[in-house]
């Protein structure tokens, strides 16, 4: 039995793309954020920026809709160049917002 995706976005691109390349989308999407918040956090002013455009995108297509917003946020703030800087609550939070949804997005990756 096919597990179904766990939000509306990874289903309607299920049914364009097949269950499986979906799968492999979130399996990539699972891998690639740990490193993606490390230079999110660790990065100078423009790298912070790109990671929290990439981040809100990846985000937003998942179908993690309050993290997307919680990082658009962050982008445009980080656009201005008298924006305030990345808070260590808000990485905190990213980080948590994304524990919160990553089980069920690898349960669905996983089968």
């Amino acid at each position: 039995m096919t597990t179904q995706p766990p939000t509306a976005e990874l289903a309607d691109l299920a049914e364009g793309l097949g269950h499986e390349n979906v799968r492999t989308l979130v399996r990539t999407f699972l891998r690639d954020f740990p490193q993606s918040l490390i230079e999110l956090a660790s990065g100078d002013r423009r790298t912070q920026h790109r990671q929290a455009h990439s981040l809100k995108s990846n985000t937003r297509l998942i179908g993690m809709h309050e993290l997307s917003a919680r990082l658009a946020l962050l982008e445009d703030r980080l656009a201005e160049e008298k924006g305030g800087d990345l808070t260590s609550q808000e990485f905190a939070a990213i980080e948590a917002e994304f524990a919160a949804v990553a089980a069920v997005l690898q349960e669905f990756a996983r089968e």
